[in-house]
């Protein structure tokens, strides 16, 4: 009896064994995207700026990040008039945090589209990371608005001329791109 026993908790060694590997390999760091950082996404609306608004406009970023660059892509519709600049900004949901890094009008990027709806996307690496420097992100360091983007305090944002200090904003957050707005 005591074998029989013995072999039967081999056995369950092994199988919870195999268990936590298998989680392990399915909650990986990396989300699965080879040696990336992980998967990122945001829903902008006007409710969500500081003030909120009544803007009808919408947006949905989609954020990849690895260690040297984060690629982007940001669909806009319905603003009361064209982008003036978007980007990223530190800071918690329901507070004006700094800016950090451009996606268009500014910190050496293109200018924004000159339509109420349409695609900005694009890289970002270290050279673009302007700060905010008063709020522990470095000129140039593109690990510390990781640090900040991955911890959820990080926020995307688009300025118009009706609206200067932010049409639509929405909270950065894991995920792969798919969020609704």
């Amino acid at each position: 009896m005591t074998r029989r026993r013995l072999q039967l908790a081999a056995a369950l060694v092994f199988v919870l064994g195999l268990a936590g590997a298998s989680i392990a390999l399915a909650s990986g760091s990396n989300g699965g995207h080879g040696h990336g950082k992980g998967s990122f996404r945001a829903s902008l609306s006007g409710f969500q700026e500081t003030p909120a608004n009544l803007s009808s406009g919408r947006g949905r970023l989609q954020l990849s990040m690895t260690s040297t660059q984060l690629t982007f892509r940001l669909d806009y519709s319905g603003l009361s008039g064209p982008p003036l600049v978007a980007h990223i900004h530190v800071g918690q949901r329901n507070v004006a945090g700094g800016v950090s890094v451009f996606f268009c009008g500014g910190g050496g990027k293109p200018p924004c589209p000159s339509s109420t709806s349409g695609t900005v996307s694009g890289t970002i690496s270290a050279a673009d990371v302007l700060g905010p420097v008063a709020q522990g992100v470095d000129l140039g360091n593109l690990a510390q608005l990781e640090t900040a983007i991955k911890a959820g305090f990080a926020y995307a944002n688009m300025h118009t001329v009706k609206y200067p200090a932010g049409e639509i904003r929405g909270q950065i957050t894991r995920g792969h791109g798919h969020g609704h707005h």
